[in-house]
Protein backbone atom coordinates (compact mmCIF):
# COMPACT_ATOMS: atom_id res chain seq x y z
CA UNK A 1 0.00 0.00 0.00
CA UNK A 2 1.43 3.37 -1.01
CA UNK A 3 1.69 6.34 1.32
CA UNK A 4 1.30 9.67 -0.50
CA UNK A 5 2.50 12.96 0.96
CA UNK A 6 1.17 16.16 -0.52
CA UNK A 7 3.14 19.44 -0.56
CA UNK A 8 1.31 22.74 -0.87
CA UNK A 9 3.69 23.70 -3.69
CA UNK A 10 1.85 21.28 -5.97
CA UNK A 11 -1.60 21.74 -4.45
CA UNK A 12 -2.98 23.27 -7.66
CA UNK A 13 -2.83 19.84 -9.32
CA UNK A 14 -6.15 18.32 -10.34
CA UNK A 15 -5.13 15.25 -8.33
CA UNK A 16 -5.78 16.93 -4.98
CA UNK A 17 -7.30 20.23 -3.88
CA UNK A 18 -7.94 22.22 -0.73
CA UNK A 19 -10.67 24.55 0.44
CA UNK A 20 -9.46 26.95 3.14
CA UNK A 21 -11.42 29.39 5.29
CA UNK A 22 -9.03 31.66 7.21
CA UNK A 23 -9.86 34.25 9.83
CA UNK A 24 -7.49 36.80 11.37
CA UNK A 25 -8.60 38.76 14.42
CA UNK A 26 -6.54 41.60 15.88
CA UNK A 27 -6.68 41.57 19.69
CA UNK A 28 -4.49 44.48 20.78
CA UNK A 29 -5.19 44.23 24.50
CA UNK A 30 -3.88 40.65 24.41
CA UNK A 31 -0.98 41.63 22.13
CA UNK A 32 -1.84 39.06 19.48
CA UNK A 33 -3.46 38.37 16.14
CA UNK A 34 -5.52 35.22 16.50
CA UNK A 35 -5.50 33.12 13.32
CA UNK A 36 -7.79 30.19 12.56
CA UNK A 37 -7.82 28.07 9.39
CA UNK A 38 -10.40 25.45 8.47
CA UNK A 39 -8.83 23.24 5.80
CA UNK A 40 -10.68 20.65 3.74
CA UNK A 41 -8.42 18.31 1.78
CA UNK A 42 -9.85 16.49 -1.27
CA UNK A 43 -8.24 13.38 -2.76
CA UNK A 44 -8.98 13.17 -6.50
CA UNK A 45 -5.78 11.34 -7.39
CA UNK A 46 -6.66 8.43 -9.68
CA UNK A 47 -3.39 6.74 -8.72
CA UNK A 48 -5.04 6.03 -5.38
CA UNK A 49 -8.15 4.57 -7.01
CA UNK A 50 -9.26 1.04 -6.18
CA UNK A 51 -7.54 1.18 -2.76
CA UNK A 52 -4.06 1.53 -4.28
CA UNK A 53 -3.06 4.25 -1.86
CA UNK A 54 -4.16 7.12 0.32
CA UNK A 55 -3.05 10.43 1.79
CA UNK A 56 -2.28 10.69 5.48
CA UNK A 57 -0.64 14.09 5.97
CA UNK A 58 -0.59 17.64 4.68
CA UNK A 59 2.28 20.11 4.44
CA UNK A 60 1.64 23.80 5.08
CA UNK A 61 3.76 26.89 5.65
CA UNK A 62 3.04 29.02 8.71
CA UNK A 63 4.56 32.49 9.08
CA UNK A 64 7.75 32.99 11.04
CA UNK A 65 6.83 33.86 14.60
CA UNK A 66 3.66 31.76 14.72
CA UNK A 67 3.11 30.65 18.31
CA UNK A 68 0.67 28.56 20.37
CA UNK A 69 0.02 26.39 17.32
CA UNK A 70 -2.80 23.89 17.67
CA UNK A 71 -4.38 21.51 15.17
CA UNK A 72 -7.39 19.22 15.44
CA UNK A 73 -10.20 17.66 13.49
CA UNK A 74 -13.77 17.32 14.75
CA UNK A 75 -12.81 14.76 17.37
CA UNK A 76 -9.14 14.79 18.28
CA UNK A 77 -5.94 16.83 18.27
CA UNK A 78 -3.68 16.39 15.22
CA UNK A 79 0.01 15.61 15.60
CA UNK A 80 2.33 17.90 13.63
CA UNK A 81 6.01 18.77 13.32
CA UNK A 82 8.15 21.30 11.46
CA UNK A 83 10.32 19.99 8.65
CA UNK A 84 13.96 21.00 7.95
CA UNK A 85 12.64 22.99 4.95
CA UNK A 86 10.46 25.17 7.18
CA UNK A 87 6.97 23.85 6.47
CA UNK A 88 4.74 22.07 8.97
CA UNK A 89 3.65 18.46 8.47
CA UNK A 90 0.15 17.78 9.82
CA UNK A 91 -0.65 14.09 10.25
CA UNK A 92 -4.27 13.19 9.58
CA UNK A 93 -6.20 11.09 12.08
CA UNK A 94 -7.57 9.00 9.23
CA UNK A 95 -6.58 7.77 5.78
CA UNK A 96 -7.98 9.81 2.90
CA UNK A 97 -8.82 7.42 0.06
CA UNK A 98 -9.77 8.29 -3.52
CA UNK A 99 -12.76 10.67 -3.75
CA UNK A 100 -12.76 11.19 0.02
CA UNK A 101 -12.02 14.41 1.91
CA UNK A 102 -10.78 15.36 5.33
CA UNK A 103 -11.39 18.58 7.29
CA UNK A 104 -9.21 19.86 10.09
CA UNK A 105 -8.40 23.15 11.82
CA UNK A 106 -5.16 25.01 12.53
CA UNK A 107 -5.03 27.78 15.15
CA UNK A 108 -2.04 29.96 15.94
CA UNK A 109 -1.19 33.43 17.21
CA UNK A 110 1.07 36.24 15.99
CA UNK A 111 2.62 38.65 18.46
CA UNK A 112 1.93 42.39 18.04
CA UNK A 113 2.28 45.53 20.10
CA UNK A 114 -0.64 47.17 21.83
CA UNK A 115 -0.96 50.04 19.35
CA UNK A 116 0.87 48.73 16.28
CA UNK A 117 0.51 45.53 14.32
CA UNK A 118 2.45 44.33 11.29
CA UNK A 119 1.80 40.80 10.07
CA UNK A 120 1.19 38.75 6.94
CA UNK A 121 -1.84 37.04 5.52
CA UNK A 122 -0.20 33.76 4.48
CA UNK A 123 -2.46 31.66 2.28
CA UNK A 124 -1.72 28.55 0.23
CA UNK A 125 -4.44 26.47 -1.40
CA UNK A 126 -6.96 26.30 -4.22
CA UNK A 127 -10.18 27.86 -2.96
CA UNK A 128 -9.52 30.36 -0.21
CA UNK A 129 -11.74 32.70 1.79
CA UNK A 130 -10.13 35.18 4.17
CA UNK A 131 -11.55 37.55 6.77
CA UNK A 132 -9.56 40.07 8.78
CA UNK A 133 -11.18 41.79 11.77
CA UNK A 134 -9.59 44.83 13.39
CA UNK A 135 -10.88 47.24 16.04
CA UNK A 136 -12.56 50.28 14.53
CA UNK A 137 -10.06 52.70 16.13
CA UNK A 138 -7.16 51.15 14.15
CA UNK A 139 -5.98 52.63 10.85
CA UNK A 140 -5.33 49.63 8.60
CA UNK A 141 -3.38 49.39 5.35
CA UNK A 142 -3.42 46.10 3.39
CA UNK A 143 -1.03 45.09 0.61
CA UNK A 144 -3.88 44.36 -1.83
CA UNK A 145 -7.22 45.98 -2.50
CA UNK A 146 -9.51 43.18 -3.72
CA UNK A 147 -11.61 43.05 -0.56
CA UNK A 148 -14.88 44.41 0.73
CA UNK A 149 -15.41 45.94 4.17
CA UNK A 150 -18.16 45.19 6.65
CA UNK A 151 -18.40 47.70 9.50
CA UNK A 152 -19.50 46.42 12.89
CA UNK A 153 -20.14 48.39 16.07
CA UNK A 154 -16.61 48.12 17.40
CA UNK A 155 -14.64 46.67 14.50
CA UNK A 156 -14.16 46.53 10.75
CA UNK A 157 -14.06 43.24 8.85
CA UNK A 158 -12.09 42.97 5.61
CA UNK A 159 -13.44 40.14 3.45
CA UNK A 160 -11.57 38.39 0.64
CA UNK A 161 -14.09 36.17 -1.10
CA UNK A 162 -13.41 32.70 -2.44
CA UNK A 163 -11.92 32.40 -5.91
CA UNK A 164 -9.31 35.16 -5.55
CA UNK A 165 -5.68 34.40 -6.28
CA UNK A 166 -3.20 34.08 -3.40
CA UNK A 167 0.26 33.59 -4.89
CA UNK A 168 2.20 35.53 -2.25
CA UNK A 169 1.84 36.73 1.31
CA UNK A 170 -0.01 39.99 1.93
CA UNK A 171 1.31 42.50 4.47
CA UNK A 172 -1.07 44.16 6.91
CA UNK A 173 -0.07 47.40 8.66
CA UNK A 174 -2.48 48.42 11.39
CA UNK A 175 -2.03 51.13 13.99
CA UNK A 176 -4.15 52.74 16.67
CA UNK A 177 -3.57 56.48 16.43
CA UNK A 178 -3.27 57.65 20.02
CA UNK A 179 -1.52 60.49 21.91
CA UNK A 180 2.23 60.16 21.57
CA UNK A 181 4.77 60.06 24.36
CA UNK A 182 8.18 61.74 24.07
CA UNK A 183 11.71 60.48 24.68
CA UNK A 184 14.50 63.10 24.85
CA UNK A 185 18.29 62.99 24.60
CA UNK A 186 21.16 65.07 23.19
CA UNK A 187 23.67 64.40 20.44
CA UNK A 188 27.01 66.09 21.22
CA UNK A 189 28.20 67.08 17.75
CA UNK A 190 31.18 68.97 16.35
CA UNK A 191 29.89 72.53 16.50
CA UNK A 192 26.95 72.28 18.89
CA UNK A 193 24.72 70.01 20.90
CA UNK A 194 21.61 68.88 19.05
CA UNK A 195 18.53 67.93 21.04
CA UNK A 196 16.74 64.81 19.81
CA UNK A 197 13.10 64.02 20.52
CA UNK A 198 11.43 60.74 19.61
CA UNK A 199 7.62 60.85 19.66
CA UNK A 200 6.03 57.41 19.93
CA UNK A 201 2.80 55.65 20.74
CA UNK A 202 2.19 54.09 24.14
CA UNK A 203 3.54 50.58 24.23
CA UNK A 204 6.35 51.39 21.77
CA UNK A 205 9.02 52.28 24.34
CA UNK A 206 11.47 49.69 23.00
CA UNK A 207 11.06 51.14 19.48
CA UNK A 208 11.68 54.65 20.81
CA UNK A 209 14.83 53.66 22.71
CA UNK A 210 16.23 51.91 19.64
CA UNK A 211 15.49 54.88 17.36
CA UNK A 212 17.05 57.29 19.85
CA UNK A 213 20.25 55.28 20.20
CA UNK A 214 20.62 54.87 16.44
CA UNK A 215 19.92 58.55 15.79
CA UNK A 216 22.49 59.88 18.27
CA UNK A 217 25.16 57.48 17.00
CA UNK A 218 24.35 58.12 13.33
CA UNK A 219 24.47 61.92 13.59
CA UNK A 220 28.07 61.74 14.81
CA UNK A 221 29.03 59.32 12.03
CA UNK A 222 27.25 61.40 9.38
CA UNK A 223 29.33 64.44 10.32
CA UNK A 224 32.48 62.34 9.98
CA UNK A 225 31.56 60.73 6.64
CA UNK A 226 30.27 63.93 5.02
CA UNK A 227 33.20 65.98 6.29
CA UNK A 228 30.64 68.65 7.23
CA UNK A 229 29.24 69.52 10.66
CA UNK A 230 25.52 69.07 11.23
CA UNK A 231 24.23 71.81 8.90
CA UNK A 232 20.67 72.42 10.10
CA UNK A 233 19.87 75.32 12.44
CA UNK A 234 17.26 73.34 14.33
CA UNK A 235 17.08 70.21 16.48
CA UNK A 236 15.88 66.75 15.44
CA UNK A 237 12.39 65.40 16.06
CA UNK A 238 11.37 61.90 14.97
CA UNK A 239 7.71 60.92 15.03
CA UNK A 240 6.48 57.34 14.87
CA UNK A 241 3.94 57.38 12.02
CA UNK A 242 1.61 55.24 9.96
CA UNK A 243 1.51 54.80 6.17
CA UNK A 244 -1.01 57.59 5.70
CA UNK A 245 1.25 60.07 7.51
CA UNK A 246 4.32 59.07 5.48
CA UNK A 247 2.48 59.01 2.14
CA UNK A 248 3.31 55.34 1.64
CA UNK A 249 7.06 55.92 2.06
CA UNK A 250 9.18 54.41 4.82
CA UNK A 251 10.05 57.85 6.12
CA UNK A 252 9.64 61.52 5.33
CA UNK A 253 11.98 64.35 6.36
CA UNK A 254 9.98 67.56 6.77
CA UNK A 255 12.87 69.78 7.78
CA UNK A 256 11.99 71.85 10.85
CA UNK A 257 8.87 69.75 11.36
CA UNK A 258 11.06 66.71 11.84
CA UNK A 259 11.17 63.20 10.45
CA UNK A 260 8.03 61.13 10.19
CA UNK A 261 9.16 57.52 10.37
CA UNK A 262 6.99 54.54 9.55
CA UNK A 263 6.80 52.38 12.67
CA UNK A 264 8.04 49.36 10.69
CA UNK A 265 11.02 51.11 9.10
CA UNK A 266 14.51 49.75 9.64
CA UNK A 267 17.70 51.61 10.58
CA UNK A 268 18.65 52.12 6.94
CA UNK A 269 15.54 54.22 6.33
CA UNK A 270 16.09 56.21 9.54
CA UNK A 271 19.68 57.02 8.54
CA UNK A 272 18.51 57.90 5.01
CA UNK A 273 16.16 60.51 6.48
CA UNK A 274 18.86 61.88 8.80
CA UNK A 275 21.23 62.17 5.81
CA UNK A 276 18.75 64.54 4.17
CA UNK A 277 19.85 67.26 6.62
CA UNK A 278 23.15 67.17 4.72
CA UNK A 279 21.77 66.66 1.19
CA UNK A 280 19.57 69.74 1.60
CA UNK A 281 22.59 71.80 2.60
CA UNK A 282 24.36 70.78 -0.62
CA UNK A 283 22.17 72.94 -2.92
CA UNK A 284 21.11 69.91 -4.97
CA UNK A 285 18.55 70.83 -7.62
CA UNK A 286 18.04 67.28 -8.89
CA UNK A 287 16.06 64.58 -7.08
CA UNK A 288 18.58 61.87 -7.93
CA UNK A 289 21.31 63.79 -6.10
CA UNK A 290 19.17 64.26 -3.00
CA UNK A 291 18.07 60.62 -2.80
CA UNK A 292 21.19 59.00 -4.22
CA UNK A 293 23.47 60.66 -1.68
CA UNK A 294 21.05 59.90 1.19
CA UNK A 295 21.15 56.20 0.29
CA UNK A 296 24.91 56.22 -0.22
CA UNK A 297 25.51 57.69 3.24
CA UNK A 298 22.98 55.28 4.73
CA UNK A 299 25.18 52.51 3.38
CA UNK A 300 28.36 54.11 4.73
CA UNK A 301 26.90 54.60 8.22
CA UNK A 302 25.40 51.11 8.33
CA UNK A 303 28.84 49.79 7.38
CA UNK A 304 30.05 51.18 10.72
CA UNK A 305 27.20 50.10 13.01
CA UNK A 306 25.66 47.07 11.24
CA UNK A 307 28.18 45.86 8.63
CA UNK A 308 26.28 42.69 7.68
CA UNK A 309 23.05 44.64 7.15
CA UNK A 310 24.97 47.24 5.11
CA UNK A 311 26.21 44.58 2.69
CA UNK A 312 22.79 42.95 2.53
CA UNK A 313 21.07 46.28 1.87
CA UNK A 314 23.61 47.25 -0.82
CA UNK A 315 23.16 43.92 -2.58
CA UNK A 316 19.36 44.14 -2.40
CA UNK A 317 19.44 47.62 -3.91
CA UNK A 318 21.75 46.63 -6.75
CA UNK A 319 19.78 43.46 -7.48
CA UNK A 320 16.57 45.47 -7.57
CA UNK A 321 18.16 48.00 -9.93
CA UNK A 322 19.27 45.28 -12.33
CA UNK A 323 15.93 43.46 -12.15
CA UNK A 324 13.89 46.60 -12.90
CA UNK A 325 16.28 48.12 -15.44
CA UNK A 326 14.83 46.46 -18.52
CA UNK A 327 11.32 47.67 -17.71
CA UNK A 328 11.92 51.15 -16.31
CA UNK A 329 15.36 52.35 -17.42
CA UNK A 330 14.69 56.07 -17.69
CA UNK A 331 17.43 58.73 -17.36
CA UNK A 332 17.84 60.11 -13.85
CA UNK A 333 17.44 63.63 -15.25
CA UNK A 334 13.77 62.71 -15.86
CA UNK A 335 13.12 61.13 -12.46
CA UNK A 336 10.46 62.54 -10.18
CA UNK A 337 8.34 61.16 -7.33
CA UNK A 338 4.69 61.67 -6.40
CA UNK A 339 3.62 62.98 -2.98
CA UNK A 340 2.41 59.49 -2.12
CA UNK A 341 2.95 56.10 -3.71
CA UNK A 342 0.70 53.11 -4.25
CA UNK A 343 0.85 49.76 -6.01
CA UNK A 344 0.66 51.35 -9.47
CA UNK A 345 3.68 53.65 -8.97
CA UNK A 346 5.80 51.80 -6.42
CA UNK A 347 8.15 49.99 -8.82
CA UNK A 348 8.60 53.01 -11.09
CA UNK A 349 9.56 55.20 -8.13
CA UNK A 350 11.71 52.48 -6.57
CA UNK A 351 13.76 52.09 -9.75
CA UNK A 352 14.80 55.75 -9.52
CA UNK A 353 16.04 55.28 -5.97
CA UNK A 354 18.01 52.20 -6.91
CA UNK A 355 19.54 53.79 -10.03
CA UNK A 356 20.55 56.90 -8.06
CA UNK A 357 22.16 54.71 -5.41
CA UNK A 358 24.01 52.72 -8.06
CA UNK A 359 25.43 55.98 -9.45
CA UNK A 360 26.59 57.39 -6.10
CA UNK A 361 27.98 54.04 -4.95
CA UNK A 362 29.98 53.75 -8.17
CA UNK A 363 31.28 57.29 -7.64
CA UNK A 364 32.32 56.44 -4.07
CA UNK A 365 34.06 53.24 -5.15
CA UNK A 366 35.80 55.10 -8.00
CA UNK A 367 37.00 58.20 -6.16
CA UNK A 368 37.04 57.33 -2.43
CA UNK A 369 35.67 59.10 0.63
CA UNK A 370 38.28 61.91 0.70
CA UNK A 371 37.38 63.04 -2.83
CA UNK A 372 33.68 62.86 -1.99
CA UNK A 373 34.26 65.14 0.98
CA UNK A 374 36.05 67.67 -1.23
CA UNK A 375 33.02 67.65 -3.52
CA UNK A 376 30.69 68.04 -0.54
CA UNK A 377 32.49 71.22 0.53
CA UNK A 378 32.05 72.64 -2.96
CA UNK A 379 28.37 71.66 -3.01
CA UNK A 380 27.68 73.40 0.31
CA UNK A 381 29.54 76.57 -0.70
CA UNK A 382 28.26 76.73 -4.28
CA UNK A 383 25.81 79.52 -3.54
CA UNK A 384 23.24 78.48 -6.14
CA UNK A 385 21.13 75.48 -7.09
CA UNK A 386 23.25 72.68 -8.54
CA UNK A 387 21.82 71.20 -11.74
CA UNK A 388 23.25 68.27 -13.71
CA UNK A 389 25.80 70.38 -15.61
CA UNK A 390 26.95 72.11 -12.42
CA UNK A 391 27.34 68.74 -10.76
CA UNK A 392 29.48 67.34 -13.58
CA UNK A 393 31.74 70.41 -13.49
CA UNK A 394 32.28 70.09 -9.73
CA UNK A 395 33.10 66.39 -10.00
CA UNK A 396 35.56 67.03 -12.85
CA UNK A 397 37.23 69.83 -10.87
CA UNK A 398 38.02 67.50 -7.96
CA UNK A 399 38.41 63.97 -9.28
CA UNK A 400 41.33 62.70 -11.34
CA UNK A 401 39.49 59.43 -12.06
CA UNK A 402 37.36 58.56 -15.08
CA UNK A 403 33.84 59.56 -14.05
CA UNK A 404 32.25 59.56 -17.50
CA UNK A 405 29.81 56.89 -16.28
CA UNK A 406 27.89 59.64 -14.49
CA UNK A 407 26.57 61.04 -17.78
CA UNK A 408 25.26 57.59 -18.72
CA UNK A 409 23.26 57.37 -15.50
CA UNK A 410 21.90 60.92 -15.83
CA UNK A 411 21.07 61.08 -19.53
CA UNK A 412 20.74 57.52 -20.83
Amino acid sequence: MLLFTIHTTVANSNDISTDIVSSYKLLPEEGIVKVSKDITFFNNNTDTKYWRGYYSNYNYYLPEGAMNIKARDNENPIVFKISPDGYYVFNFNQKVWYEENYTFNIDYELEINRNTAVFSLNEYGDNIEVTLEVPSDFDTQIGRDDYKIEDKKYSSVYIFEKGQKWDKSCIVNSVRVSPRLTLKDTAHLTERDVDVEVRYWEGEEEWAQDIMQTTVESLTLLEDKWGIAYPAKYNVTITQANLTETGGYGGYNQGRNGIWLLYTSNHGILIHELAHYWTRACNFDQLWMDEGYADLYSYLILSEIEPEEAVSRRNRFLDKYNNLKYQYDYPLSDWDTPESIDGSTEEYVDFGYKKAFSLTLTLYETTGIDTLQEMNQLFVNYGDDIDNLDYLKIVDSVSNQDTSFIKTFIYA
